[in-house]
């Protein structure tokens, strides 16, 4: 194992610490725990599938190896990627604030606090991950480019931590800030083609090239990463994998270096 610097080790076992901290309180006195955590996103695809699949009769597309064609299956691999960028996104404003009192007693980095949180979520993503690929086997629809779901969730993670640290650093000030992110992503879910496929919108609305600018932004490519290989079992392009990846590379970037610079002022809000 490599000689880790002190201060690197010490922040390591911050981010364990805070991870544990929020896997523990996620589910206090609760019997059934972890269970829960299937329970939203798995209540969403019966809901979005009933509505879309039965009532809308949308017609999703056939799975990669052509022997199922479930629109479950299809919401499935595009909300876990969502609910994961939208925890880690909601979540950090709490995790900031969760910590307010410690970090005006006793210096450490604040950063891994909202870096502990993130990994909380992305462990229990990673159970629901488990379900899918699991149906997955079970429909006999897997390949090894299910390393693409792996994939995608890295990068929805690493792209909603540098937006969850500048939407953190506002809320501690602005506490109207939540509310708006609330709104954001809510509205933001129907840009994103989860619960419809990306050949339904149309290229052009009023001269405005709709289908790219929904092909194209961040959670989408995400989303369709994660369904290209674990739902049609393809490697995705190229092209969209360096767009997604230099998506979340800046905003991480970004978020990092406006985080760290507001740190010691955030300590002095109340």
């Amino acid at each position: 194992m490599p000689d880790l610097s002190p201060a690197l080790r010490k922040s390591l076992n911050l981010i364990h610490n805070f991870a544990e901290r929020e896997s523990k309180a996620r589910y206090k006195r609760s019997v059934l725990g972890w269970f829960w955590s299937f329970v939203n996103p798995l209540t969403t695809v019966v809901v979005y599938g009933f509505v879309f699949g039965v009532v809308f009769d949308t017609p999703p597309p056939p799975t990669g190896s052509g022997r199922a064609q479930n629109f479950g299956l299809y919401l499935f691999c595009g909300l876990i990627t969502w609910s994961l960028f939208t925890g880690v996104v909601n979540g950090c404003m709490g995790w900031l604030a969760g910590v307010s009192d410690l970090r005006k007693k006793v210096y450490f980095p604040t950063e891994t606090a909202l870096l502990g949180g993130a990994v909380s979520n992305g462990i229990q993503t990673s159970l629901e991950a488990l379900v899918l690929v699991s149906i997955m086997v079970a429909f006999r629809n897997i390949s090894w480019t299910v390393v693409f779901l792996l994939l995608a969730l890295i990068l929805a993670i690493v792209f909603a931590l540098g937006l969850g640290f500048i939407v953190a650093v506002s809320n501690a000030r602005y506490r109207d800030v939540q509310y708006l992110v609330g709104v954001v992503l809510n509205v933001g879910f129907f840009l994103v083609p989860i619960v419809y496929p990306l050949e339904l919108v149309p290229e052009h609305t009023r001269g405005i090239p709709t289908r790219l600018l929904v092909e194209w932004n961040p959670p989408a490519l995400f989303v369709e990463i994660a369904r290209d290989g674990a739902y049609f079992l393809q490697v995705p392009s190229i092209t969209k994998l360096l767009v997604a990846t230099a998506w979340s590379g800046a905003a991480f970037t970004v978020g990092w270096v406006y985080f760290r610079a507001r740190s010691m002022e955030i300590s002095e809000e109340p």
